[in-house]
């Protein structure tokens, strides 16, 4: 019985995930696959090198909120430095993985990111881990594309920011789901990034939905209010994603009887 779990994107709300995979952990439910977008792609493939979750959350807890910053407005992005992801790329570098390779990994993994140029999905199934964790979360008009081979590659968001369906696709059993956007916001958007990140998600919502369908579990962490690059909130997400984890762990364990 093969368990697979596909980590949706959201910024800073998608850190729910750490919390999701401290459940899984604390319950010892095995994970043979993990695919994950944007920051779904980022802790996935960390917990998919073999960093264990507790570690990435201390790292990302304990670095200070002014590392997370980039406040320039550069040409090819607002923060072409891409902070946040920066520094998780940087914990894989410190372990001395920072030249690893997907086909390498200890649990099977996928990046899910899109050409600009062909306009298609493309998916990392080997190669650099930190070049498929680069790509899979450059949100565009966010941060800066990543070039690779003869493609300009963006968050896979913009196509599939929840990829249950390749989960099903790789033949897995028990497909986990775990969805950190909100359907509907409430305020309307307060400024320039705001506007363009609520763009975004709204362009991704259907495909979002249809891919519920191929879940088995569906966690839906109760992040909704916060928004997506509120560096003040990490602490907030991780423990919304503990909560609704031990919410619907029994859901999974019933699949695995």
């Amino acid at each position: 019985m093969k368990v697979g779990i596909s980590l949706g994107g959201g910024a800073i709300r998608g850190l729910s995930h750490i919390g999701v995979l401290k459940v899984f952990k604390q319950h010892q439910i095995p994970l043979d696959f993990i695919i994950g977008t944007s920051m779904g792609g980022a802790i996935g493939g960390l917990v998919a090198a073999g960093i264990d979750i507790e570690e990435i959350e201390e790292f990302v807890l304990s670095t200070p909120s002014y590392r997370l910053i980039d406040i320039g407005i550069l040409k090819r992005g607002i923060f072409a430095g891409n902070k946040i992801y920066s520094i998780l790329i940087q914990l894989l570098e410190q372990k001395g993985l920072g030249d690893l390779k997907i086909e390498d990994l200890k649990i099977p993994f996928r990046a899910v990111s899109v050409d600009l140029i062909k306009g298609n999905i493309f998916v990392f199934d080997k190669d650099s881990l930190v070049l498929a964790i680069r790509a899979t979360t450059s949100v565009p008009g966010v941060f800066s594309p990543v070039h690779y081979k003869d493609m300009v590659l963006v968050d896979g968001g913009v196509l599939n920011n929840l990829p249950a369906d390749l989960l099903r696709a790789a033949g897995v059993d028990v497909v986990v789901a775990v969805d950190v956007e909100k359907e509907h916001e409430e305020q309307e958007p307060s400024n320039l990034l705001e506007v363009i990140y609520r763009a975004y998600t709204i362009m991704t919502t259907e495909q979002r939905r249809a891919n519920l369908k191929y879940a088995d579990v569906v966690i839906r962490p109760e992040v909704g209010h916060i928004f997506a690059f509120d560096i003040g909130k990490i602490r907030e997400c991780i423990e919304a994603g503990e909560r609704e984890a031990h919410n619907k762990i029994h859901e999974v364990i019933s699949l695995l009887k």
